[in-house]
């Protein structure tokens, strides 16, 4: 199982409406397929920016390929899609990450 983790910077008068967007429209169309699952949202507690807010979004997956064969029939057109809404308000980066044992 991995982890796909994006923090998003979002301007502060985008914040209602991306985090609203992101609950009706986003996530359920990142989980409706089934392969990306259990998602969480994170707000960072960081203040570098008073006029930007961070945010983490996470989903599980189980391996590099599901992800992959995910962002092809369905990430793509998702992240031109929060592109086309939210313009240059929003800025992420995704990071995946896979659990070690303690």
């Amino acid at each position: 199982m991995l982890l796909v983790n994006t923090t998003y910077h979002v301007a502060a008068q985008s914040e209602s409406n991306w985090t609203e967007w992101l609950k009706t429209t986003y996530i359920p169309a990142v989980t409706h397929s089934g392969l990306l699952v259990n998602p969480k949202l994170f707000q960072l507690l960081v203040e570098e920016e008073p006029e930007t807010k961070h945010y983490a979004l996470q989903f599980e997956v189980a391996d590099l390929d599901t992800l992959e064969t995910w962002f092809e029939a369905t990430g793509k057109t998702l992240q031109h899609s929060m592109g086309q809404v939210f313009k240059e308000e929003i800025l992420g980066f995704t990071t995946l990450m896979e659990q070690q044992p303690l």
